[in-house]
């Protein structure tokens, strides 16, 4: 059986109909608790955060910029990518928030956006070690 809610409440819902069968937990069991104060918007920019980050060629490429700034080039270069495909994923980085951009002549140079984007690819890869 499988958990779910139904009119607020936890039940027991069976595999096949996934209709309930059984409230999981009297009501009044467990100290009633009051939702997490975070801003709506502050889920959806984690979650379109994350989705950034669910392409292994996109964490690789933070993760690479984690050691310092690079040349679109030289990133194209590491990947043995086209630089147009590389510049559609530095496009989708830099949208999300990951990462930033500068031009210097003919060339565009990406940096991790903030400390917060080095501790995020650093703490996920050490995590899916573990």
């Amino acid at each position: 059986h499988l958990p779910g809610r139904r009119g607020g409440r936890l039940v027991a819902l069976n595999d096949e109909t996934g209709r309930g069968l059984e409230p999981v937990c009297a009501p009044g069991a467990h100290p009633q608790r009051e939702p997490v104060e975070i801003p709506d918007r502050a889920f959806g920019g984690a979650v379109a955060l994350f989705k950034a980050l669910s392409d292994e060629r996109r964490l690789r490429t933070l993760a690479f910029l984690s050691e310092g700034e690079a040349c679109g080039s030289e990133i194209a270069a590491i990947f043995d990518e086209p630089l147009s495909t590389v510049s559609h994923r530095m496009k989708l980085l830099e949208t999300a928030g990951l990462v930033a951009r500068r031009r210097a002549g003919r060339h565009v140079y990406f940096r991790l956006l903030d400390d917060h984007v080095f501790s995020l690819v650093r703490e996920a890869l050490e995590h899916a070690q573990e």
